[in-house]
């Protein structure tokens, strides 16, 4: 459900490091009541740049052989995703009344299910307001695929061309960008998002390489 632990995941791979994945569905007791976290032999390190910054820390290099220009670059891809194309996935999942039976279902799960409405509704609420006040949700549906359209024509365009953002060998970009597509992507069939992504072979051949390079256990 979670892009951010995706990436994450990607990144200690990568890495090298030695890991174990472990899920919860509330993070309450997490630092900023949000995951992803890593346990550390430093501590608990919250939030998936934090752990970026930890494992390069410990000597790993997501964009490795890279100039300042194209690691400028690849930073500003990150960003991208994280707060644009984040934002439509928020959209999507908790302000589409066709998808949200879907998500509700998955993240509220060990609620029981004659109370799931009940509990999950503030939660919705709490996010729904947030997108209206951040402006995403004041526009129609065609206007934000037309905004997510800018978004994907580039990522489409170069990686028809190469195999990743920035050229032949995966980086940062790569383990932030596709992250959040394959969620897009795998949340519901009944979203138009979804729909766009899986008629799409140029972005799924991509997101394809992007796992296969780096698979997850």
């Amino acid at each position: 459900m979670s892009p951010f632990c995706i990436k994450s995941a990607l990144m200690l791979e990568l890495s090298g490091q030695p890991w174990q994945r472990s899920d919860m569905l509330d993070p309450t007791e997490m630092p900023h009541r949000k995951l992803p976290v890593l346990a550390t032999p430093d501590g608990q390190i919250a939030d998936s740049d934090g752990i970026r910054d930890w494992l390069e820390g410990q000597g790993a290099d997501f964009d490795e052989g890279l100039t300042t220009a194209d690691r400028a670059h690849t930073r500003a891809w990150v960003r991208l995703a994280e707060y644009h194309l984040g934002l439509h996935l928020l959209q999507m999942r908790w302000n589409d009344d066709a998808v949200w039976p879907e998500v509700r279902d998955q993240i509220f799960q060990p609620v029981p299910e004659p109370m799931r409405e009940e509990i999950s509704a503030p939660v919705r609420k709490e996010i729904q307001n947030g997108l209206q006040w951040q402006g995403l949700a004041r526009f129609t549906d065609g206007e934000r695929m037309h905004r997510l359209e800018q978004d994907l024509k580039p990522i489409k365009a170069l990686t028809s061309e190469r195999p990743y953002l920035m050229g032949d060998r995966i980086t940062s970009a790569d383990l932030s960008v596709a992250p959040f597509l394959i969620s897009m992507l795998q949340t519901s069939e009944a979203s138009q998002i979804s729909k766009r992504l899986r008629d799409d072979a140029v972005l799924c051949a991509y997101l394809s390489r992007v796992t296969e390079t780096v698979p997850l256990p």
